[in-house]
C-alpha cells in the first residue's frame, strides 16, 4: 500500500490524535484572538457609541484618523516615550548582564531576584510612588533640588518632563526583566568560545562585539519585540499618574490611552468626560496599534539577522 499523500483522509484517520490535541489551542485563539480581530476590523466601519444602533460609515473613521489632532499628538508621545524608555533599559540591561556574567559575585541569584523584583511590583503601586516623588510641589526629587539650592521642576506640567517621567518608570520596571533574560543568554553560550578569542589576543570589547552580540541575536530579537510592544502599549502609567488624562497639554496621552477614552473613558480635562463614546474609532485606533507593532517586529527582525549575518 502507497503511503497517504499529506492532507488525505488517511493521515486525518491515522494522526486524529495528534490533530485532536493541538485543536484546543486553535479553537481558543480563533475564539479569543482572531474573532476578536476581525470583529474590530468590522466594527471600525461603524459608529457606535456602545449603547444605541451601529451607523454604517464605511471608511469615515479612518479618514478621521487624519483629522483628529489628538491621534497625532499620542502617536508622538508613543513614540517619544518608546525611544527615551525602552532604549536605554535594553542597551543598559545588555551591558549589566555582560559585567555581571564576567563577575565573579557572592549571591548571584540574590542580586538577580533583586533586579527582578520590578517587574513583579503593581503598575499602580509603582505609578503612585512615582507620582509622590515627582510631584511638583511638596514632592521628594524637588525637596533635594531645593535642599541642594537648584530650583524645583514642573515633572508632571511640563509635557517633556512629563514624558522622561513616564520613561523613568518603565526603565525601572523593564530592567530586571531583560537583564535576567539576557543573562539566561549569555550563559548558554559556550565559554570555550570567548577563551579562545583572547587566546589569540581578542579583548574584552573585540569578544563582546564578534561573539556574545551574534551569540545573543534570538535572545536580543525576543527582547526587542516584548520591549517594543510592551512601549507601543503604555497606558497604566500616564493613565494613573494624571487621573484617567493625558495630562496638561496630552503631554502623556499616549494611543492606548486615547483608545480608552473614545471608549467611554476620561477626557483631557481629567474630570468630566470630554471625549465623545465611540467604539468604532477606538476599533481604528486599536487596529493602527496592532498594525504599528506588527511592521516593527518585521523590521526589526530583518534589521537583527541583517546586522549578525543572517539570511
Amino acid at each position: 500500500m502507497s503511503p497517504s499523500k499529506p492532507g488525505s483522509p488517511g493521515i486525518l484517520r491515522s494522526h486524529w490524535r495528534d490533530y485532536a490535541s493541538v485543536a484546543p489551542f486553535f479553537l481558543l485563539f480563533a475564539a479569543f484572538g482572531l474573532v476578536p480581530l476581525l470583529y474590530a476590523l468590522y466594527l471600525s466601519t461603524q459608529s457606535w457609541d456602545g449603547i444605541g444602533e451601529p451607523e454604517s460609515v464605511g471608511l469615515d473613521q479612518w479618514t478621521r484618523l487624519f483629522h483628529t489632532p489628538d491621534v497625532l499628538t499620542a502617536a508622538g508621545n508613543t513614540a517619544l516615550i518608546f525611544l527615551l524608555g525602552q532604549i536605554p533599559v535594553v542597551v543598559g540591561a545588555l551591558l549589566a548582564a555582560v559585567i555581571l556574567s564576567q563577575a565573579r559575585l557572592k549571591f548571584r541569584a540574590l542580586y538577580q531576584t533583586a533586579f527582578f523584583l520590578p517587574q513583579v511590583t503593581s503598575v499602580v503601586a509603582v505609578t503612585i510612588v512615582f507620582q509622590s516623588l515627582f510631584a511638583d510641589k511638596y514632592g521628594f526629587v524637588n525637596n533635594i533640588l531645593d535642599t541642594l539650592g537648584l530650583p524645583a521642576q514642573d515633572w508632571l506640567t511640563d509635557p517633556w518632563k512629563m514624558r522622561a517621567v513616564i520613561a523613568m518608570m518603565v526603565i525601572w520596571r523593564g530592567f530586571g526583566y531583560f537583564l535576567i533574560l539576557f543573562m539566561a543568554g549569555i550563559s548558554a553560550i559556550d565559554r570555550s568560545l570567548g577563551e579562545a578569542a583572547q587566546l589569540d589576543g581578542a579583548g574584552p570589547v573585540r569578544v563582546f562585539r564578534s561573539i556574545t552580540l551574534p551569540l545573543l541575536a534570538p535572545t536580543m530579537i525576543f527582547v526587542t519585540l516584548t520591549g517594543a510592544i510592551a512601549g507601543m502599549q503604555i497606558f497604566t502609567e500616564p493613565q494613573v499618574l494624571f487621573g484617567g488624562s493625558g495630562g496638561p497639554n496630552n503631554g502623556g496621552l499616549t494611543m492606548m490611552l486615547l483608545q480608552y477614552e473614545y471608549l467611554g473613558g476620561i477626557g483631557s480635562s481629567g474630570t468630566v468626560q470630554l471625549v465623545k463614546p465611540d467604539l468604532g474609532f477606538a476599533a481604528v485606533i486599536g487596529w493602527v496599534i496592532f498594525t504599528a507593532l506588527v511592521l516593527l517586529a518585521l523590521a526589526n527582525n530583518r534589521l537583527l539577522r541583517k546586522s549578525f549575518g543572517g539570511r
